[in-house]
């Protein structure tokens, strides 16, 4: 029974994994602009950070998806046993 459960769980993961792929990364915001043109640099330094960060937090969270799918698929076949592996 844990097989087939994840496999289902890997290819949900997949699929979560290539959609948030597709949506567009966090861009920066107009408060930023404003502070970049403005010459406030501490304010557009802070709000720098924080834009990395998303963007980092992000990737970390679209690659735990790709890394948590094998993970899932090597635990599914580690699971079966020789009488459910066909040849």
């Amino acid at each position: 029974m844990l097989p087939p459960l994840c496999l289902l769980l890997a290819l949900a993961m997949l699929i979560a994994g290539f959609a948030m792929s597709s949506v567009d990364a966090p861009d920066a915001s107009v408060e930023l602009s404003r502070a970049r043109s403005g010459g406030d640099d501490q304010y557009g330094d802070v709000l720098e950070a924080q834009l990395k960060r998303r963007q980092l937090g992000r990737k970390v969270f679209i690659g735990g998806l790709f890394f948590g799918c094998g993970l899932m698929t090597v635990l599914a076949f580690l699971a079966m046993s020789p009488s459910d592996q066909r040849p």
